[in-house]
């Protein structure tokens, strides 16, 4: 399973990517904290999964959730907001998000980001 993780926060990217790599030790979890390397990073590497914070360091996590839509053939999008926000949620919904999460992610919300990809989790539906 190969996950892209888009966050301004590298520290952030680095903890959710570390927790991934817990529930599936053989992820490849690449991290990106801008909008543009995180859409070259999708075209180049074609994740099963892209979860975005809500803010790059060159825009935010449903614009980003939007280009990526666009390309076509997207992988599954995952939206990741700070704290729970409403607006925000149906911005990234609108945008192409089929889950959004709240920080701090937990284990059954990371489940629930990656089920259904990549041949699931192991020990996981």
């Amino acid at each position: 399973m190969r996950v892209v993780i888009a966050d301004g926060s590298l520290r952030n990217g680095r903890r959710l990517a570390g927790e991934i790599e817990k529930l599936v030790p053989k992820a490849d979890v690449l991290l990106y904290s801008d909008r543009a390397s995180a859409v070259a990073g999708v075209r180049d590497h074609q994740p099963d999964v892209v979860l975005t914070a809500q803010k790059l360091k060159d825009g935010d996590g449903p614009t980003l959730l939007g280009e990526l839509k666009a390309l076509g053939n997207p992988p599954k999008l995952v939206g990741v907001v700070d704290k729970p926000d409403p607006d925000l949620s149906v911005r990234y919904v609108d945008a192409g998000a089929s889950i959004v999460l709240a920080r701090p992610v937990d284990e059954l919300g990371l489940r629930n980001a990656l089920r259904h990809t990549a041949g699931g989790i192991p020990g996981g539906s």
